[in-house]
């Protein structure tokens, strides 16, 4: 597996979480995240704190959340970066 495989890996999964987060916020059962008093949701996409930060207009709710989409992706990929090299070095 090269290291470009590794980062668009680490994209998609991080777009899908956010895909995933964004679809319970909208269908309104964002409350399943929550394992006793920790919500997985700020632990599988911290830039989610984002999106309850000055949502004053439409445009600007929509940038923040594809800034904070866009956030999320650069996170798995640079975690996905780091395990792919930490695999290389014990081989």
């Amino acid at each position: 597996m090269t290291s470009r495989q590794v980062l668009l890996i680490g994209v998609f999964v991080g777009f899908c979480v956010s895909l995933a987060v964004l679809a319970l916020l909208w269908f309104g059962v964002a409350g399943v995240l929550n394992v006793g008093r920790t919500d997985l949701m700020y632990i599988f996409w911290p830039s989610s704190l984002m999106l309850t930060v000055g949502w004053r207009s439409t445009a600007h709710g929509i940038a923040t959340t594809v800034v904070s989409v866009a956030i999320n992706c650069l996170l798995y990929m640079a975690v996905a970066y780091g395990f792919y090299r930490i695999a290389l070095g014990c081989q």
